[in-house]
């Protein structure tokens, strides 16, 4: 083991993380750790607070209060670091780590290190000595035995994490994976809602249900926590035998990369659906729509979040629509319509040259003004987008509980076409002052700027949300009498983008250099 050269590794990540805690990546860190804190203090306060915890605890049921929060954060640090993409690439590649006198094993253990101490993770080890540290306070738990547990459920947590990650990459790259993923997402999603009103009727499978879950990390570091003697033992032995069989497990999955199975045609196909599509932006403009047509429809991430929108958004209109009272699914689907039409082309609309990589000095090469490329590439995405309007509209005229009203589809088309046009303009600006050079080929991960990503979340949360409070304080506005109203959005929202299409050509040529080093990685 060579640890100075590894503790060496370990600072300079931590200087390169200080480098960029200052840009993007530490901001959205940031945002995340203070929401994860904010649901969890909800949650937490919507269950009774302090005082329901502490009273469980002293009941008696201090060993079932820990499992339910370990297991909870358990499965929200897999989940985040999968969809948020922190704490899982490497820092270093392992080309990289070949200039250190360091072996094989001594890599593989620098790259995971310096994964690990990721402070994303540090968030959820903070919150699981907190728990560790209360128990012990009242009485109720050990110390050194909830320290231990504590710790190897950290790096069990991490590991899992890992693994899931690579599962859904070799997953993805083979032929009908994206719907198999799409199906696990929808009952991930539908379960907790379909599960918890059954359970409640049948007590009796709630023991049924976790006596398999005694075997896992969450509930082997609960049993550390509480019980100082073998039964602690126990538990640590079980997380420790995680860890050795995902460690294993991992070390297989890295050596064996998922491969891209793609059938070789070396046939030249001129007349195509997207150069059909393409061929209705006129013949000057239509090989370039066509050509971002077909990069945006060859992103795997892109075809997982087009299929996961429909049947995710779907349920969210229904959902939602209940808990706000009778007759109100209409108002969510207000809101769920523009989302639809902007959250499978997002990680283009607002980062359209953060894939191409050196591929965007060749825009400047072509017989044309460059500017045309970027009205190309969001003349696509609006494409896309708004097919997106149909296939929601259909969705809803079939599953709505009401009678047939003209006026309803007419105002969710007005919606839509609104969020079409202004989230894709507002993506403009942010192509052009906070790009980033991203991944094409990862499946999941959060590789969008700063500004991205408050263009993406923030954008989302104010669809969802303007209608429902519309419906809370001014309901008329959202009721089909004032279908009216809604026809002045499109073209306003129109307007919006045709200025913003023709101020942002003079911005992009001032900035092309700008673009360029960002794009190619030297920024």
């Amino acid at each position: 083991m060579n640890p100075v050269t590894i503790g060496h590794l370990v600072r300079l990540r931590y200087q390169l993380l200080w480098a960029k805690t200052r840009s993007r990546n530490g901001r959205i860190a940031l945002f995340l750790a203070g929401y994860l804190l904010l649901v969890l203090l909800i949650s937490l306060l919507a269950s009774g607070g302090f005082g329901a915890a502490l009273l469980a605890v002293r009941s008696g049921r201090a060993e079932k209060v820990a499992q339910a929060v370990l297991a909870g954060l358990f499965v929200e640090g897999v989940l985040a670091a999968n969809i948020l993409g922190f704490g899982m690439n490497a820092v270093f590649a392992d080309t990289e780590l070949r200039r250190y006198p360091l072996n094989a094993r001594e890599r593989e253990m620098a790259r995971h290190l310096t994964g690990i101490l990721d402070p994303f993770w540090f968030l959820f080890l903070a919150l699981e000595l907190g728990l560790a540290l209360g128990l012990y306070g009242i009485g109720k738990g050990s110390f050194w035995f909830g320290f231990i547990g504590v710790l190897l459920l950290f790096v069990s947590n991490y590991l899992v994490a890992r693994v899931v990650g690579l599962f859904i990459d070799h997953l993805m790259q083979r032929k009908g994976g994206a719907p198999l993923l799409l199906l696990f997402i929808m009952m991930l999603g539908i379960a907790p809602s379909t599960l918890g009103p059954w359970l409640a009727k049948h007590p009796e499978w709630v023991t049924a249900i976790t006596q398999p879950l005694r075997y896992t990390p969450p509930f082997g570091a609960a049993a550390a926590m509480i019980h100082p003697d073998m039964v602690g033992v126990y538990g640590l032995g079980i997380i420790l035998t995680w860890i050795v069989g995902l460690g294993a497990l991992l070390s297989w999955m890295e050596k064996h990369p998922p491969r891209a199975h793609v059938a070789e045609n070396v046939k030249i196909v001129w007349d195509t659906p997207f150069d059909r599509v393409a061929a209705l932006f006129g013949p000057r403009m239509a090989p370039l729509v066509a050509h971002w047509l077909r990069f945006y429809a060859r992103n795997p991430r892109m075809r997982t979040l087009f299929l996961m929108s429909v049947p995710l958004l779907a349920f969210l209109t229904f959902q939602s629509g209940r808990r706000m009272g009778p007759q109100s699914v209409f108002v969510a689907a207000l809101g769920t319509v523009p989302v639809a039409t902007f959250l499978g082309t997002s990680r283009f609309s607002v980062n359209q040259f953060g894939y191409v990589g050196g591929g965007f000095r060749r825009f400047f090469l072509f017989p044309m003004e460059a500017v045309a490329n970027l009205r190309a590439g969001s003349y696509a995405s609006l494409t896309y987008g708004g097919s997106m309007i149909p296939v929601a509209l259909v969705a809803f005229t079939l599953l709505s509980p009401y009678t047939f009203d003209i006026r309803m589809p007419l105002m969710l088309i007005c919606t839509g076409l609104t969020g079409l046009f202004v989230l894709n303009a507002l993506g403009i600006w942010v192509t052009l002052y906070n790009p980033r050079k991203g991944n094409y080929n990862s499946n999941f991960g959060n590789d969008l700027s700063l500004g991205g990503n408050i263009l993406l979340i923030g954008g989302v949360m104010c669809a969802l949300m303007l209608p429902r409070l519309a419906y809370r304080f001014q309901p008329w506005v959202v009721a089909p009498q004032a279908w009216w109203v809604y026809l002045m959005l499109p073209p306003l929202a129109f307007a919006f983008y045709l200025v913003t299409m023709r101020m942002a050509g003079p911005i992009f040529i001032s900035r092309r250099e700008y673009l360029l080093a960002v794009v190619e990685g030297r920024l």
